[in-house]
């Protein structure tokens, strides 16, 4: 018989946004539940620690594991496996809520949680403080200003409200209601049909963030905007064989951005080859229609490859109104290598995703072709499966500009 496992749900979410609040509203609820809690500090003391056994009334604070100077996501990795794994193993506690610090990004540390010996990961719960997002994705310059050294936040809020099984928009109390309309709007570029908890100082059910059952890592990365643009491109009727008329956009390099040679993504398939789908809905400008908001979503697509020079000029005036960019794309010095090209806010950056299918060797290749005839159906006699693919979602785009800024990277 199979030993039961313990579940376990991931709080994240920027500093400032709400998570120790809502943490403390779940502790002193529990409703039957033995809660273990791992709280992540990047200073020496962890403040959080001392805040949710005083919030919540804690009395047995053996019950709250605080890991301190360092972060979850990349150097505590081990320790935080290595003190969950103990936790269940006293078999005390039938729940572990494990808060993260608000600088870490939630996937990577969801990856780790998945490794825990007889742990299941539950639920990721992001939580965002409405008024920032007012401020700094709705028409705010808050995090613009020459003298703030804040780029990196806006890629952090991104990548928090976009990969999380529950969205808790925390402050709604502190923003007008239009202003929460535009929010929502916001938010449903982001991370499309996610679920959403509306609140104010962190008021939420328990049910509907502990033994949810919601969280799947591959559904969850699947859901994320960008990712359900791109699958509606490759799901419609390819009725046009041109496509260099294509408007699709993809990004890369580093320049306050990040270039990643050792980039881990989910598209390597068991060869070694960039992995991929290649039908695409052929539809000049359609697809970049705005919403009362401004918020529009298009994907730039060409069969050309970048030069890298020109690309990583154009990163230096980055449009600050696109929220996120990401896709595929390869450069004219690097035939053979596909690249993943990102962007949150204004952080960029790109990573190797494999090698090209028409890299292989011919016996190779026509093996792989075989068995993804999707990708067959659309080879390229001149490039074979070689294409920038890159989804834009942004505010009050000029999406013409942006394009023709792209087309003035290709080599």
């Amino acid at each position: 018989m199979a030993k039961k496992t313990t579940p376990m749900a991931l709080l994240c979410g920027y500093l400032g946004a709400g998570k120790t609040t809502l943490l403390n509203q779940i502790l002193t609820n529990q409703k039957g539940y033995k809660v273990a809690v791992i709280v992540n500090d990047i200073g020496e003391v962890n403040v959080d620690a001392k805040l949710i056994a005083d919030g919540a009334k804690v009395t047995d604070t053996s019950s709250i594991v605080p890991l301190t100077n360092g972060c979850i996501c990349c150097t505590l990795k081990t320790d935080l496996v290595t003190n969950i794994e103990n936790l269940i193993k006293s078999d005390k506690y039938d729940y572990i809520l494990i808060e993260a610090s608000g600088v870490c990004e939630p996937m990577p540390i969801a990856q780790s949680l998945m490794q825990v010996s007889n742990g299941n990961l539950d639920n990721v719960i992001g939580v965002v403080d409405a008024k920032r997002l007012v401020d700094e994705f709705a028409g705010g310059d808050s995090l613009l200003k020459k003298d703030m050294d804040e780029e990196n936040i806006e890629s952090l809020l991104v990548q928090q409200i976009e990969f999380c099984s529950t969205l808790v928009i925390n402050k709604k109390d502190l923003v007008t209601e239009d202003e929460f309309k535009k929010v929502r709007a916001v938010i449903n570029a982001i991370h499309p049909g996610v679920k959403v908890i509306e609140t104010d100082h962190g008021k939420a059910d328990i049910a509907d963030m502990l033994a949810t059952g919601s969280f799947d890592f591959e559904t969850v990365y699947a859901s994320a905007g960008w990712c359900q643009k791109l699958e509606e491109e490759e799901d419609d009727d390819d009725d046009d064989d041109d496509h260099d008329e294509h408007d699709h956009d993809h990004d890369e390099h580093e320049h306050g951005h990040h270039h990643d040679d050792d980039h881990d993504h989910d598209e390597h398939d068991e060869h070694g080859h960039h992995h991929h789908h290649h039908e695409h809905k052929h539809d000049g400008d359609s697809g970049a229609d705005e919403d009362e908001y401004g918020i529009a979503t298009f994907v730039y697509y060409r069969r050309k490859p970048f030069n890298r020079q020109k690309l990583d000029s154009f990163a230096d005036k980055w449009p600050r109104n696109i929220i996120r960019c990401k896709g595929l794309m390869w450069f004219d010095d690097e035939p053979d290598m596909a690249w993943v090209f990102e962007t949150s806010g204004r952080q960029i950056q790109a990573g190797y995703s494999g090698q090209w299918i028409a890299a292989c060797p011919p016996a190779e290749q026509k093996k792989i072709l075989a068995e993804n005839p999707r990708i067959k159906d659309e080879w390229d006699e001149n490039v074979g499966d070689r294409m920038i693919k890159l989804c834009v979602i942004g505010q009050n785009m000029d999406k013409k500009a942006i394009t023709e800024a792209l087309d003035g990277c290709l080599a």
